[in-house]
C-alpha cells in the first residue's frame, strides 16, 4: 500500500515537471519560421505581421512562465509563417517592370487641348473591382475600367491611389487577408502593366473586416469580393 501512494505521488511529480518544462524548442521552431520567411514582409504583408505579432505574445506568455499557452502561440505563429511563405513565392518581392509610355496623343490643331483623358478627373473614373469566388485574376469586366483609369494617371498629375483588397465572410481569418492581398496586388500589377509608376499605388488588405453587405446570402458575398481604388 505504502508503494503504490510512493507511485502515485511520483507520477504527480513528474506530470508536474512535464507541464513546467519551457517551450524552447517551439518558440526556436516558430521564429526560425518567421526569419525564413522574410519576403513575406512584402508579398503576404498581413499574414506575416500577424506572425510576428503572436510570436509576441509566446515570448511574453514564456517570460510569465505561462508556459502550455506558450506553446500554442509559438505553434500557432510557425504556421502562420508558413502560410506566409508559401504566399510568396520567389521573386514575389520585386517590382514589376512598368511597360514603356506610349507616344504622347497630338494636340488638336485648332484648340491646343491634349487628349480627352488629361481632362478627366481620376476621381470621378475609380470603380469598385469585383472578383469571382476564390480568385484574385483581373474579370474582363473590369480591365477597361482599369486601363482607363491608367491612362488618366499617365497622362499627367501627380495622384495616387489606395487599393484596398477585400473579401466575403467565408474562409479563416487569415486566409481572407492573403486572399484580400491577393486581390489588392492583381490590380496593382495590372496598372503597373499599363504603365503607372508603382510608386503611386499602395496596397493594403481588410481581409472579410469590411463588408459592404453583411447578408450571407450569395448576392452578398459578390458584392463583398472586391478593390476598391482610392485616391491619396
Amino acid at each position: 500500500m505504502k508503494l503504490s501512494i510512493l507511485a502515485i505521488a511520483s507520477f504527480i511529480l513528474l506530470s508536474g515537471c512535464s507541464g513546467t518544462q519551457k517551450p524552447e524548442l517551439e518558440l526556436s521552431a516558430a521564429q526560425s519560421a518567421i526569419n525564413s520567411a522574410q519576403r513575406a514582409e512584402k508579398c503576404a504583408k498581413q499574414i506575416f505581421r500577424a506572425a510576428q505579432k503572436i510570436m509576441a505574445e509566446a515570448n511574453k506568455l514564456a517570460e510569465e512562465g505561462e508556459n502550455e499557452a506558450a506553446r500554442e502561440k509559438a505553434l500557432e505563429a510557425e504556421n502562420l509563417a508558413q502560410q506566409a511563405l508559401n504566399a510568396s513565392p520567389p521573386g514575389c518581392d520585386k517590382e514589376p517592370e512598368p511597360l514603356a509610355s506610349p507616344n504622347p496623343s497630338p494636340t488638336s490643331a485648332t484648340s491646343g487641348t491634349t487628349d480627352a483623358a488629361n481632362s478627366m478627373d481620376l476621381g470621378e473614373t475609380l470603380e469598385t473591382i469585383y472578383f469571382d469566388y476564390n480568385q484574385s485574376h483581373i474579370r474582363e469586366d473590369s480591365k477597361s475600367v482599369l486601363t482607363r483609369i491608367a491612362e488618366i494617371m499617365s497622362s499627367g498629375g501627380n495622384e495616387n491611389l489606395e487599393i484596398e483588397g477585400h473579401c466575403d465572410s467565408r474562409g479563416s481569418t487569415e486566409y481572407n487577408l492573403h486572399l484580400g492581398e491577393r486581390r489588392a496586388r492583381a490590380v496593382r500589377k495590372y496598372l503597373v502593366t499599363q504603365g503607372v509608376s508603382p510608386s503611386r499605388l499602395q496596397i493594403i488588405s481588410y481581409g472579410e473586416e469590411r463588408p459592404i453587405d453583411l447578408g450571407e446570402t450569395e448576392s452578398a458575398h459578390q458584392k463583398n469580393r472586391r478593390a476598391e481604388l482610392k485616391q491619396q
